[in-house]
C-alpha cells in the first residue's frame, strides 16, 4: 500500500525507484508502521524542539522517521516549537544505493492544532477495523484511545508535555523531577518551566532553574522591561508570521517609540529603554559562562522587582542578552519567569530575532557594508552596532535563508559566508 506525506504543496516522499525514469509521490511502506510511530511518539513530537546542539541519537528515535526500520522511509524530522509544528527533509545524493532515492529537500512550518488534527485522522483510519489497513488494528486502537483520553484531560497534557520538553518518552521521567518542576511552576507559570526544561533536559533540570532562580535573586540587575513591553502590546501568534518576522517588528516599535529609528543604538539609549543603568554592559569578569546554564528575567516579587541576571560576561553579549530579556518580556506579557537560553523554541527564536532587530537592525546594517562581506567588512559592522560579529554574521544568514524554504542553498556570491546550509542553521533561521 502507497503512503503520501506532504504538506500544501510539498511532498516530502517524492522519490524516484531504482531503474525507474520518473518520479513518484508514494512510498510502498504500511501505514500501520507510521500510525503507531505517531502515537509511541506524539507528546515528543509536538513539545520537543530541536536540540541546541543538533538531533542526538536519542532524539531521531523520537522525530526522525528514517528511524523505523523494516522499509527505506524518508530523511524526515518533525518537532513542535510551540504554537508550530517543524517538518523538514533531506534528499538522498544522486547515485545513493537503495531502492528508491528521496527528492526532496524542504524545511516548512505548519500550524501545530493543524498537524495533530491531520495525524489523528490519520491514525484513526489505519486503526479501524473495517478499513483493514493495519493488521494490529486492535493493538493500534487501544493506544489511539489512551492518547485521546490524555489530550482530553488537562492536567494530564501538561504533564505529558513536560515529560516531552524534557526529552523522556511516556512515563520515564521521575516522579520527582515532575513534581519538583510542577512546584516551581505554580510560582512561576508553566510555561516558563517548560523553556527551562528544554533547555537542560534530564534529571537535573529543577536542580538547575532552582539554581538560577537562586542566583538571579542574589546577583542581578534592576531594570523597568514591563514599561515598554506595555507600551508594544501582545503579539499576534496567530498571523501565520514567523517569530522572527514577530521579532523584527516588535523591535522596529520599540526603536520607534523610543525615537531610535536607525542606526546603532548606544550604551546609554539601550539603558533608557530597559530601564537599567548603562554600567549594565559592560564587561565583566564576574560571570562565567561555564557558571550559568542560562540567563534569567526575573520578577523576583519584591518592591521594582524586575531584574535581569546575565549568563555572559563580555559587553556586546551583555546587551544581546538584555535586548533578548525585553524581548522575552514582550512575548511573555506578564510572566514573571525568563529563561534566555540557546534552544530553539518558539520564544526563544522571538527572543534571538527582537535582539538582533533592535540592536543591528537589517536594513541598516546592509546599508553600512554594500556588497562588502568580508571578514573586515563584518569586523567594522560589529564595532559599529556594538554587537559581537557572530550577531551580524547570523543575521546576515538567516536573512538570506528567511526569503527561501530549501535548505540546500547558499548565499549570493557578494554575500557568501558558507557554501552549504546545515539543519541546525535552517531550522535557526525559521
Amino acid at each position: 500500500m502507497g503512503v503520501l506525506i506532504g504538506s500544501h504543496e510539498t511532498v516530502f516522499t517524492r522519490l524516484i525507484r531504482h531503474g525507474a525514469n520518473a518520479p513518484e509521490d508514494y512510498l510502498e511502506a504500511p501505514p500501520g508502521q507510521m500510525a503507531f510511530w505517531l502515537v509511541d511518539n506524539w507528546w515528543r513530537l509536538l513539545a520537543e524542539c530541536v536540540p541546541s546542539s543538533g538531533p542526538t541519537p536519542d532524539w531521531r528515535l523520537a522525530h526522525d522517521l528514517s528511524s523505523m526500520s523494516g522499509f527505506a522511509w524518508p530523511r524526515m524530522a518533525i518537532w513542535g516549537e510551540g504554537d508550530r509544528i517543524g517538518l523538514s527533509s533531506r534528499s538522498d545524493p544522486t547515485g545513493v544505493v537503495g531502492p528508491v532515492r528521496y527528492l526532496t529537500d524542504a524545511l516548512v512550518y505548519i500550524p501545530s492544532d493543524e498537524f495533530a488534527r491531520s495525524a489523528l485522522s490519520f491514525v484513526e483510519q489505519v486503526g479501524s477495523r473495517g478499513a483493514g489497513i493495519a493488521s494490529d488494528w486492535a493493538a493500534l486502537k487501544a493506544q489511539l484511545d489512551t492518547l485521546e483520553n490524555e489530550l482530553a484531560d488537562a492536567e494530564l497534557s501538561e504533564w505529558r508535555r513536560l515529560e516531552a520538553q524534557l526529552g523522556y518518552d511516556v512515563d520515564e521521567a521521575p516522579d520527582k523531577l515532575l513534581e519538583a518542576l510542577g512546584r516551581i511552576g505554580q510560582d512561576y507559570g508553566i510555561a516558563a518551566v517548560a523553556e527551562a526544561a528544554l533547555a537542560t533536559q534530564g534529571a537535573s533540570a529543577a536542580a538547575v532553574l532552582s539554581s538560577e532562580i537562586n542566583s538571579a535573586m542574589s546577583q542581578h540587575w534592576q531594570c523597568d522591561l514591563t514599561r515598554t513591553a506595555l507600551m508594544v502590546g501582545e503579539i499576534d501568534r496567530t498571523s501565520g508570521e514567523a517569530p522572527w518576522e514577530l521579532g523584527e517588528k516588535a523591535a522596529a516599535v520599540v526603536r520607534s517609540l523610543a525615537r531610535y529609528e536607525k542606526g546603532p543604538l548606544s550604551n546609554a539609549a539601550l539603558g533608557e529603554i530597559l530601564g537599567v543603568r548603562s554600567g549594565a554592559f559592560r564587561s565583566s569578569q564576574a560571570t562565567r559562562p561555564s557558571q550559568r546554564a542560562y540567563g534569567l528575567r526575573l520578577n523576583t516579587g519584591r518592591k521594582r522587582g524586575e531584574v535581569v541576571s546575565l549568563a555572559t560576561s563580555w559587553s556586546a553579549d551583555r546587551r544581546f542578552e538584555f535586548a533578548r530579556a525585553l524581548g522575552d518580556a514582550i512575548w511573555t506579557q506578564g510572566e514573571k519567569l525568563g529563561p534566555i537560553t540557546r534552544t530553539k523554541s518558539e520564544r526563544q527564536k522571538f527572543q534571538r530575532a527582537f535582539a538582533q532587530s533592535l540592536l543591528c537592525p537589517y536594513d541598516d546594517l546592509v546599508a553600512y557594508i554594500g556588497r562588502d562581506a568580508s571578514d573586515g567588512a563584518l569586523s567594522a559592522a560589529a564595532r559599529h552596532f556594538l554587537v559581537s560579529e557572530r550577531v551580524v554574521r547570523t543575521l546576515l544568514v538567516n536573512k538570506h535563508q528567511l526569503a527561501r524554504s530549501r535548505l540546500n542553498n547558499s548565499l549570493p556570491p557578494s554575500l557568501r559566508l558558507s557554501s552549504e546550509v546545515s539543519f541546525e542553521e535552517a531550522v535557526e533561521a525559521a
